[in-house]
């Protein structure tokens, strides 16, 4: 009996654009992307945007409409995979911002309403800051910009992450901080 490709496989099947190989990826992938999706949107017992299945899901479209995937093994897929999930999360936040500022509706006057907060408005303006920091971070180091984008946006342990990155723990930690000193300067 011959054995089953390895993921490995799978991914540059991916990459060659092979009829279902991303589909394979997913499938063989979900219970880790749910794992993932999970911890990222139940971080701090915040509401969260949507659900792990949504992520996940929304995730694996956005895969599937990529023109060019360029993975080399499983460790650039969940890297890959953080990315997607993060640009799901943020597309989602503005969205929902959108809407509470009017979106599509009829414009009202501002003297005819009275001033209220919305504390979930605070929850998406931050995370579009934290999206707009880390881009300019991205800039400056793409490696401190993983280490966020990986612990924060996909909720990764800092175990995982110096895995997937092929670091130590301690350079992740160090990285870490000082990304998340670079973000705090640049949201102040």
């Amino acid at each position: 009996m011959a054995e089953a490709p390895s993921l490995t496989v799978w991914i540059q099947r991916a990459v060659q654009g092979q009829p279902g190989a991303v589909e394979h990826l997913f499938s063989e992938l979900y219970p880790e992307l749910r794992r993932i999706a999970h911890a990222r949107l139940y971080v701090r017992g915040q509401a969260p945007l949507m659900s792990t299945t949504e992520l996940v899901h929304e995730s694996f479209l956005r895969f599937t409409r990529a023109r060019s995937l360029a993975l080399d093994d499983r460790k650039h897929f969940f890297t890959y995979a953080a990315t997607v999930m993060r640009h799901v999360i943020i597309d989602l936040a503005r969205e929902q911002q959108a809407m509470r500022r009017g979106g599509d509706s009829d414009h009202v006057a501002l003297d005819d309403l009275s001033p209220t907060e919305h504390p979930a408005a605070a929850a998406d303006e931050t995370l579009i800051e934290i999206h707009a920091a880390l881009e300019e971070l991205d800039k400056l180091d793409p490696t401190l910009a993983r280490v966020v984008e990986m612990q924060y946006f996909a909720g990764y342990s800092q175990a995982e992450i110096a895995e997937l990155l092929s670091l130590t723990e301690r350079s992740v930690r160090r990285h870490w901080e000082k990304a998340r000193a670079f973000l705090m300067a640049q949201m102040s």
